[in-house]
């Protein structure tokens, strides 16, 4: 487990639940925003659950659970972007698309902030 603040842990979790009521009353389509959001928070919840059974594992068993769970996020918010523009709209898909961008960059940036440092 990583000592950072919990907040910092999940600062793209945060920001998406706190921003979520003001861009839905600026008029951002609430189809494409929730459903990017939600399945953003999921695939979190889902990364906390293969992180602690990543831990568990020896090393190479570590690294394809961690490689195979990165690849399949990525899938899934693909496919996710995809059906709401498709099945929604053009509006509701460039919606996801941008909150998903967002989120992965706070995510990344956090994460590249609070990794530990070889001395």
């Amino acid at each position: 487990m990583t000592s950072e603040p919990i907040l910092l842990r999940y600062l793209d979790v945060a920001l998406l639940v706190i921003a979520a009521p003001i861009l839905l009353l600026i008029g951002v389509p609430a189809a494409g925003y929730c459903i990017a959001a939600g399945a953003w928070i999921a695939l979190r919840a889902v990364g906390i659950a293969v992180e602690r059974a990543a831990s568990m594992r020896d090393q190479r068993s570590e690294i394809s659970l961690r490689l195979g769970y990165m690849l399949g996020r990525l899938f899934a918010l693909a496919v996710v972007i995809i059906l709401v523009r498709r099945d929604i709209g053009r509006d509701d898909g460039l919606t996801a698309l941008l909150v998903i961008v967002a989120a992965f960059t706070v995510q990344l940036a956090t994460s590249a902030l609070t990794r530990p440092r070889s001395r």
